[in-house]
Protein backbone atom coordinates (compact mmCIF):
# COMPACT_ATOMS: atom_id res chain seq x y z
CA UNK A 1 0.00 0.00 0.00
CA UNK A 2 2.81 2.46 0.89
CA UNK A 3 4.62 1.52 -2.30
CA UNK A 4 1.53 2.25 -4.36
CA UNK A 5 1.04 5.69 -2.82
CA UNK A 6 4.71 6.58 -3.19
CA UNK A 7 4.71 5.53 -6.87
CA UNK A 8 1.56 7.54 -7.58
CA UNK A 9 3.03 10.63 -5.88
CA UNK A 10 6.24 10.36 -7.87
CA UNK A 11 4.21 10.05 -11.06
CA UNK A 12 2.23 13.25 -10.23
CA UNK A 13 5.43 15.15 -9.45
CA UNK A 14 7.00 14.08 -12.74
CA UNK A 15 3.84 15.03 -14.67
CA UNK A 16 3.80 18.47 -13.03
CA UNK A 17 7.46 19.10 -13.93
CA UNK A 18 6.84 18.13 -17.58
CA UNK A 19 3.72 20.30 -17.77
CA UNK A 20 5.61 23.24 -16.29
CA UNK A 21 8.40 22.88 -18.84
CA UNK A 22 5.89 22.80 -21.71
CA UNK A 23 4.02 25.89 -20.47
CA UNK A 24 7.27 27.80 -19.86
CA UNK A 25 8.56 26.92 -23.33
CA UNK A 26 5.30 28.03 -24.91
CA UNK A 27 5.33 31.30 -22.96
CA UNK A 28 8.88 32.10 -24.02
CA UNK A 29 8.10 31.48 -27.65
CA UNK A 30 4.67 33.09 -27.96
CA UNK A 31 3.88 35.64 -25.23
CA UNK A 32 4.36 39.40 -25.36
CA UNK A 33 7.70 40.57 -23.87
CA UNK A 34 6.00 43.18 -21.60
CA UNK A 35 3.61 40.58 -20.26
CA UNK A 36 6.48 38.19 -19.66
CA UNK A 37 8.46 40.81 -17.80
CA UNK A 38 5.52 41.55 -15.52
CA UNK A 39 4.49 37.95 -14.90
CA UNK A 40 4.97 36.70 -11.32
CA UNK A 41 7.30 33.93 -12.49
CA UNK A 42 9.70 36.31 -14.24
CA UNK A 43 9.84 39.65 -12.40
CA UNK A 44 12.44 41.85 -13.99
CA UNK A 45 13.22 45.47 -14.74
CA UNK A 46 12.27 46.31 -18.30
CA UNK A 47 11.80 49.32 -20.52
CA UNK A 48 8.33 50.32 -21.62
CA UNK A 49 5.55 52.91 -21.44
CA UNK A 50 3.41 53.36 -18.34
CA UNK A 51 -0.28 54.04 -18.74
CA UNK A 52 -2.28 55.33 -15.80
CA UNK A 53 -6.06 55.11 -15.97
CA UNK A 54 -8.28 57.00 -13.55
CA UNK A 55 -12.01 56.39 -13.49
CA UNK A 56 -14.24 59.15 -12.17
CA UNK A 57 -17.97 59.41 -11.66
CA UNK A 58 -19.67 62.62 -12.67
CA UNK A 59 -22.86 64.04 -14.04
CA UNK A 60 -23.89 66.35 -16.83
CA UNK A 61 -24.65 69.98 -16.07
CA UNK A 62 -25.69 72.88 -18.26
CA UNK A 63 -23.36 75.76 -18.99
CA UNK A 64 -26.37 78.02 -19.62
CA UNK A 65 -29.71 77.61 -17.88
CA UNK A 66 -32.79 79.72 -17.22
CA UNK A 67 -33.06 79.49 -13.44
CA UNK A 68 -36.38 79.79 -11.64
CA UNK A 69 -35.69 81.02 -8.11
CA UNK A 70 -37.74 81.41 -4.97
CA UNK A 71 -39.17 84.97 -5.00
CA UNK A 72 -38.43 87.49 -2.28
CA UNK A 73 -41.48 88.25 -0.13
CA UNK A 74 -42.11 89.43 3.43
CA UNK A 75 -42.19 85.74 4.38
CA UNK A 76 -38.76 84.33 5.22
CA UNK A 77 -39.58 80.88 3.88
CA UNK A 78 -42.08 79.35 1.49
CA UNK A 79 -43.46 75.89 0.88
CA UNK A 80 -43.66 74.23 -2.53
CA UNK A 81 -47.31 73.50 -3.35
CA UNK A 82 -46.91 72.22 -6.93
CA UNK A 83 -43.89 71.36 -9.04
CA UNK A 84 -43.57 70.28 -12.66
CA UNK A 85 -42.21 66.79 -13.21
CA UNK A 86 -38.46 66.48 -13.64
CA UNK A 87 -37.68 66.04 -17.35
CA UNK A 88 -41.05 67.34 -18.58
CA UNK A 89 -41.14 69.45 -21.74
CA UNK A 90 -42.67 72.91 -21.23
CA UNK A 91 -43.44 75.90 -23.41
CA UNK A 92 -42.85 79.55 -22.67
CA UNK A 93 -45.42 80.91 -20.22
CA UNK A 94 -46.48 77.50 -18.90
CA UNK A 95 -46.70 77.21 -15.11
CA UNK A 96 -43.84 75.15 -13.67
CA UNK A 97 -43.78 76.05 -9.97
CA UNK A 98 -46.30 77.17 -7.34
CA UNK A 99 -45.84 78.03 -3.69
CA UNK A 100 -48.33 77.90 -0.84
CA UNK A 101 -50.08 81.30 -0.72
CA UNK A 102 -52.40 80.70 2.24
CA UNK A 103 -50.44 83.07 4.49
CA UNK A 104 -50.84 85.80 1.84
CA UNK A 105 -54.48 85.29 0.82
CA UNK A 106 -55.62 85.13 4.47
CA UNK A 107 -54.86 88.84 4.89
CA UNK A 108 -56.02 90.07 1.49
CA UNK A 109 -59.63 90.72 2.60
CA UNK A 110 -58.42 92.58 5.67
CA UNK A 111 -56.04 94.65 3.56
CA UNK A 112 -58.77 95.48 1.05
CA UNK A 113 -61.02 96.57 3.93
CA UNK A 114 -58.18 98.68 5.32
CA UNK A 115 -57.81 100.42 1.94
CA UNK A 116 -61.53 101.21 1.80
CA UNK A 117 -61.55 102.43 5.41
CA UNK A 118 -58.51 104.68 4.90
CA UNK A 119 -60.08 106.06 1.72
CA UNK A 120 -63.30 106.94 3.52
CA UNK A 121 -61.27 108.56 6.30
CA UNK A 122 -59.40 110.61 3.72
CA UNK A 123 -62.63 111.78 2.08
CA UNK A 124 -64.11 112.68 5.48
CA UNK A 125 -60.98 114.62 6.44
CA UNK A 126 -61.08 116.54 3.17
CA UNK A 127 -64.75 117.39 3.67
CA UNK A 128 -64.19 118.51 7.26
CA UNK A 129 -61.19 120.50 6.11
CA UNK A 130 -63.28 122.28 3.50
CA UNK A 131 -65.90 123.14 6.14
CA UNK A 132 -63.27 124.47 8.54
CA UNK A 133 -61.71 126.56 5.81
CA UNK A 134 -65.07 128.03 4.86
CA UNK A 135 -65.66 128.95 8.51
CA UNK A 136 -62.20 130.53 8.70
CA UNK A 137 -62.85 132.47 5.46
CA UNK A 138 -66.17 133.71 6.88
CA UNK A 139 -64.51 134.77 10.13
CA UNK A 140 -61.88 136.72 8.21
CA UNK A 141 -64.56 138.34 6.10
CA UNK A 142 -66.59 139.33 9.20
CA UNK A 143 -63.48 140.76 10.82
CA UNK A 144 -62.70 142.72 7.67
CA UNK A 145 -66.25 144.17 7.54
CA UNK A 146 -66.12 145.06 11.23
CA UNK A 147 -62.78 146.78 10.71
CA UNK A 148 -64.12 148.75 7.76
CA UNK A 149 -67.15 149.86 9.82
CA UNK A 150 -64.88 150.85 12.75
CA UNK A 151 -62.64 152.82 10.41
CA UNK A 152 -65.72 154.61 9.02
CA UNK A 153 -67.00 155.47 12.48
CA UNK A 154 -63.61 156.67 13.62
CA UNK A 155 -63.23 158.89 10.56
CA UNK A 156 -66.02 161.28 11.72
CA UNK A 157 -64.45 164.60 12.84
CA UNK A 158 -64.08 165.04 16.58
CA UNK A 159 -65.68 168.49 16.39
CA UNK A 160 -69.13 167.08 15.74
CA UNK A 161 -68.91 164.40 18.43
CA UNK A 162 -68.40 164.33 22.10
CA UNK A 163 -65.10 163.39 23.56
CA UNK A 164 -66.64 160.17 24.90
CA UNK A 165 -67.85 159.02 21.43
CA UNK A 166 -64.53 159.83 19.83
CA UNK A 167 -62.71 157.74 22.42
CA UNK A 168 -65.25 154.93 22.10
CA UNK A 169 -64.94 154.77 18.30
CA UNK A 170 -61.11 154.76 18.53
CA UNK A 171 -61.22 151.82 20.92
CA UNK A 172 -63.63 150.03 18.59
CA UNK A 173 -61.24 150.60 15.66
CA UNK A 174 -58.33 149.19 17.65
CA UNK A 175 -60.38 146.14 18.67
CA UNK A 176 -61.59 145.58 15.08
CA UNK A 177 -57.99 145.65 13.82
CA UNK A 178 -56.95 143.12 16.47
CA UNK A 179 -59.93 140.90 15.62
CA UNK A 180 -59.01 141.08 11.93
CA UNK A 181 -55.38 140.06 12.68
CA UNK A 182 -56.59 137.22 14.92
CA UNK A 183 -58.96 135.99 12.20
CA UNK A 184 -56.12 135.97 9.67
CA UNK A 185 -53.88 134.06 12.10
CA UNK A 186 -56.67 131.57 12.81
CA UNK A 187 -57.18 131.21 9.05
CA UNK A 188 -53.50 130.38 8.52
CA UNK A 189 -53.49 127.94 11.46
CA UNK A 190 -56.66 126.24 10.21
CA UNK A 191 -55.22 125.96 6.73
CA UNK A 192 -52.01 124.39 8.08
CA UNK A 193 -53.96 121.99 10.30
CA UNK A 194 -56.28 120.93 7.48
CA UNK A 195 -53.37 120.35 5.11
CA UNK A 196 -51.54 118.28 7.77
CA UNK A 197 -54.61 116.15 8.52
CA UNK A 198 -55.22 115.55 4.82
CA UNK A 199 -51.55 114.67 4.28
CA UNK A 200 -51.55 112.16 7.17
CA UNK A 201 -54.69 110.46 5.91
CA UNK A 202 -53.38 110.54 2.35
CA UNK A 203 -50.20 108.77 3.46
CA UNK A 204 -52.19 106.18 5.39
CA UNK A 205 -54.35 105.58 2.34
CA UNK A 206 -51.33 105.23 0.04
CA UNK A 207 -49.64 102.91 2.55
CA UNK A 208 -52.71 100.68 2.69
CA UNK A 209 -52.89 100.60 -1.10
CA UNK A 210 -49.17 99.84 -1.33
CA UNK A 211 -49.44 96.96 1.14
CA UNK A 212 -52.42 95.57 -0.74
CA UNK A 213 -50.54 95.89 -4.02
CA UNK A 214 -47.51 94.10 -2.53
CA UNK A 215 -49.69 91.33 -1.15
CA UNK A 216 -51.50 90.85 -4.44
CA UNK A 217 -48.16 90.95 -6.27
CA UNK A 218 -46.74 88.40 -3.85
CA UNK A 219 -49.63 86.06 -4.54
CA UNK A 220 -49.02 86.42 -8.26
CA UNK A 221 -45.26 85.97 -7.75
CA UNK A 222 -45.85 82.63 -6.06
CA UNK A 223 -46.93 81.19 -9.40
CA UNK A 224 -43.87 80.96 -11.66
CA UNK A 225 -43.95 80.28 -15.39
CA UNK A 226 -41.33 79.02 -17.82
CA UNK A 227 -39.36 81.90 -19.37
CA UNK A 228 -38.72 79.85 -22.54
CA UNK A 229 -39.37 76.50 -24.18
CA UNK A 230 -37.30 73.58 -22.93
CA UNK A 231 -37.01 70.66 -20.59
CA UNK A 232 -37.52 70.93 -16.83
CA UNK A 233 -34.61 70.03 -14.55
CA UNK A 234 -35.47 70.00 -10.84
CA UNK A 235 -32.49 71.08 -8.73
CA UNK A 236 -31.06 69.42 -5.63
CA UNK A 237 -32.37 70.28 -2.17
CA UNK A 238 -29.16 71.24 -0.31
CA UNK A 239 -30.63 70.15 3.03
CA UNK A 240 -32.08 66.80 2.01
CA UNK A 241 -29.46 65.53 -0.48
CA UNK A 242 -32.17 64.88 -3.08
CA UNK A 243 -34.19 66.77 -5.65
CA UNK A 244 -36.86 69.23 -4.54
CA UNK A 245 -40.36 67.85 -4.11
CA UNK A 246 -43.80 69.09 -3.16
CA UNK A 247 -43.94 70.07 0.51
CA UNK A 248 -40.31 71.15 0.80
CA UNK A 249 -39.57 74.40 2.61
CA UNK A 250 -37.40 76.78 0.60
CA UNK A 251 -35.89 80.22 1.12
CA UNK A 252 -35.72 83.31 -1.11
CA UNK A 253 -32.97 83.12 -3.72
CA UNK A 254 -32.83 79.32 -3.93
CA UNK A 255 -32.97 77.84 -7.44
CA UNK A 256 -35.71 75.21 -7.57
CA UNK A 257 -36.12 74.61 -11.30
CA UNK A 258 -33.90 75.18 -14.30
CA UNK A 259 -34.50 75.08 -18.04
CA UNK A 260 -31.04 74.33 -19.47
CA UNK A 261 -29.66 74.96 -22.91
CA UNK A 262 -29.10 71.36 -24.06
CA UNK A 263 -26.70 72.45 -26.78
CA UNK A 264 -24.07 73.52 -24.22
CA UNK A 265 -23.29 70.86 -21.61
CA UNK A 266 -20.30 69.96 -19.49
CA UNK A 267 -19.41 67.29 -16.96
CA UNK A 268 -18.91 67.89 -13.25
CA UNK A 269 -16.93 65.00 -11.74
CA UNK A 270 -15.37 64.32 -8.36
CA UNK A 271 -11.76 63.32 -7.70
CA UNK A 272 -11.10 61.70 -4.33
CA UNK A 273 -8.67 63.59 -2.13
CA UNK A 274 -6.47 60.49 -1.90
CA UNK A 275 -5.85 60.83 -5.67
CA UNK A 276 -4.70 64.44 -5.40
CA UNK A 277 -2.26 65.25 -8.19
CA UNK A 278 -3.29 62.40 -10.48
CA UNK A 279 -5.09 64.77 -12.86
CA UNK A 280 -4.01 68.07 -14.35
CA UNK A 281 -5.55 70.90 -16.34
CA UNK A 282 -5.74 70.34 -20.08
CA UNK A 283 -5.76 66.54 -19.78
CA UNK A 284 -7.92 64.78 -22.37
CA UNK A 285 -10.58 62.42 -21.02
CA UNK A 286 -13.29 60.19 -22.44
CA UNK A 287 -16.83 60.55 -21.10
CA UNK A 288 -19.45 57.83 -21.43
CA UNK A 289 -23.03 58.57 -20.33
CA UNK A 290 -24.52 55.65 -18.41
CA UNK A 291 -27.70 55.95 -20.43
CA UNK A 292 -25.72 55.61 -23.69
CA UNK A 293 -22.83 53.18 -23.07
CA UNK A 294 -21.94 53.21 -26.74
CA UNK A 295 -21.50 56.99 -26.87
CA UNK A 296 -17.98 58.24 -26.12
CA UNK A 297 -17.41 61.98 -25.83
CA UNK A 298 -13.93 63.41 -25.78
CA UNK A 299 -13.49 66.14 -23.22
CA UNK A 300 -10.81 68.32 -21.68
CA UNK A 301 -10.30 69.08 -18.00
CA UNK A 302 -10.66 72.85 -17.63
CA UNK A 303 -10.90 73.27 -13.86
CA UNK A 304 -9.90 71.43 -10.69
CA UNK A 305 -10.86 73.04 -7.41
CA UNK A 306 -7.82 73.70 -5.19
CA UNK A 307 -9.53 72.54 -1.99
CA UNK A 308 -11.33 69.25 -1.40
CA UNK A 309 -14.82 69.45 0.06
CA UNK A 310 -17.44 67.06 1.41
CA UNK A 311 -18.99 64.93 -1.31
CA UNK A 312 -22.30 64.74 0.52
CA UNK A 313 -23.80 66.45 3.54
CA UNK A 314 -22.36 65.04 6.78
CA UNK A 315 -20.08 62.73 4.77
CA UNK A 316 -16.46 62.05 5.73
CA UNK A 317 -15.48 61.54 2.09
CA UNK A 318 -13.86 64.56 0.51
CA UNK A 319 -12.99 65.27 -3.08
CA UNK A 320 -12.06 67.87 -5.66
CA UNK A 321 -14.61 69.14 -8.16
CA UNK A 322 -13.39 68.53 -11.72
CA UNK A 323 -14.96 70.45 -14.61
CA UNK A 324 -14.77 68.83 -18.05
CA UNK A 325 -15.70 70.71 -21.21
CA UNK A 326 -17.44 68.70 -23.94
CA UNK A 327 -17.70 69.31 -27.70
CA UNK A 328 -20.23 71.95 -28.66
CA UNK A 329 -22.09 69.49 -30.91
CA UNK A 330 -23.19 66.26 -29.26
CA UNK A 331 -25.48 64.93 -31.96
CA UNK A 332 -29.09 63.80 -32.02
CA UNK A 333 -28.89 61.91 -28.71
CA UNK A 334 -30.85 63.65 -25.97
CA UNK A 335 -28.62 64.30 -22.99
CA UNK A 336 -29.92 66.34 -20.08
CA UNK A 337 -28.27 67.69 -16.92
CA UNK A 338 -28.26 65.28 -14.02
CA UNK A 339 -27.42 62.19 -16.08
CA UNK A 340 -24.53 60.22 -14.63
CA UNK A 341 -21.35 59.96 -16.67
CA UNK A 342 -18.34 57.66 -16.48
CA UNK A 343 -15.11 59.58 -16.99
CA UNK A 344 -11.89 57.84 -17.98
CA UNK A 345 -8.68 59.85 -17.79
CA UNK A 346 -5.59 58.28 -19.41
CA UNK A 347 -2.11 59.49 -18.55
CA UNK A 348 0.77 58.16 -20.66
CA UNK A 349 4.38 58.25 -19.49
CA UNK A 350 6.89 57.83 -22.36
CA UNK A 351 9.13 54.76 -22.58
CA UNK A 352 11.39 54.39 -19.55
CA UNK A 353 12.50 51.84 -16.98
CA UNK A 354 9.60 50.05 -15.29
CA UNK A 355 9.50 47.70 -12.33
CA UNK A 356 6.61 45.34 -11.54
CA UNK A 357 4.63 46.43 -8.48
CA UNK A 358 4.76 42.87 -7.21
CA UNK A 359 8.51 43.23 -6.72
CA UNK A 360 8.39 46.52 -4.78
CA UNK A 361 8.19 46.51 -1.00
CA UNK A 362 6.36 49.72 -0.15
CA UNK A 363 6.36 49.00 3.59
CA UNK A 364 9.93 50.24 3.89
CA UNK A 365 11.18 53.82 3.63
CA UNK A 366 12.53 54.17 1.02
CA UNK A 367 10.94 51.31 -0.97
CA UNK A 368 13.11 48.27 -1.58
CA UNK A 369 13.32 45.39 -4.05
CA UNK A 370 14.98 41.95 -3.74
CA UNK A 371 17.13 40.64 -6.55
CA UNK A 372 16.80 37.01 -7.48
CA UNK A 373 20.24 36.34 -5.94
CA UNK A 374 18.93 37.46 -2.55
CA UNK A 375 20.41 40.97 -2.30
CA UNK A 376 18.11 43.80 -1.23
CA UNK A 377 18.32 47.21 -2.95
CA UNK A 378 16.82 50.55 -2.01
CA UNK A 379 15.04 52.03 -4.99
CA UNK A 380 13.18 55.22 -5.91
CA UNK A 381 9.97 54.88 -7.88
CA UNK A 382 7.74 57.36 -9.66
CA UNK A 383 4.12 57.10 -10.80
CA UNK A 384 2.52 53.67 -10.71
CA UNK A 385 -0.24 51.86 -12.54
CA UNK A 386 -2.10 48.79 -11.34
CA UNK A 387 0.80 46.53 -12.39
CA UNK A 388 4.00 48.57 -12.83
CA UNK A 389 5.87 51.59 -11.50
CA UNK A 390 8.35 53.97 -13.06
CA UNK A 391 11.85 53.14 -11.77
CA UNK A 392 13.84 56.29 -11.09
CA UNK A 393 17.01 54.68 -9.67
CA UNK A 394 18.36 51.63 -7.86
CA UNK A 395 18.28 48.88 -10.52
CA UNK A 396 19.32 48.28 -14.11
CA UNK A 397 17.34 47.05 -17.07
CA UNK A 398 17.05 43.26 -17.12
CA UNK A 399 17.64 42.74 -13.36
CA UNK A 400 15.73 39.68 -12.18
CA UNK A 401 13.67 40.24 -9.05
CA UNK A 402 11.94 38.23 -6.39
CA UNK A 403 8.36 38.90 -5.29
CA UNK A 404 8.05 41.48 -2.53
CA UNK A 405 7.91 39.89 0.91
CA UNK A 406 9.42 36.58 -0.24
CA UNK A 407 12.41 36.95 2.11
CA UNK A 408 10.24 37.56 5.17
CA UNK A 409 8.00 34.64 4.26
Amino acid sequence: MDLTVRTFSQFNRASWVIATMVVTTAAVGCSDPMTTASSPGDLRVYRGSLVQRHLLTGELEAIESAEIKVPRTHEHRLQIQWLAADGAMVTEGETVLEFDNSSFTANLDQQRTAVQRSHRTLLHTRAMGDARMREADAAVERARIALAKAELDASVPASVRSRYDVRRFQLALTKAGADRDKALADHRATETSVEADIQVNEEEYQKARRELRIAEGAVDALVLAAPRDGIIVVEENPWEDRKFQVGDTVFPGWTVVGIPNLEKLRVRASLSDVDDGSLELGMAVRCTPDIEPGLHLNGIITEITPIAREQRIFSERRGFDVTIELPTTIGDILLVPGMSVRVEAVRLFPEQLLIPRGAVDFTTRPPTADRRNGSRVEIRVGPCSAHDCVLAEGLEEGDLLAPAGARSS
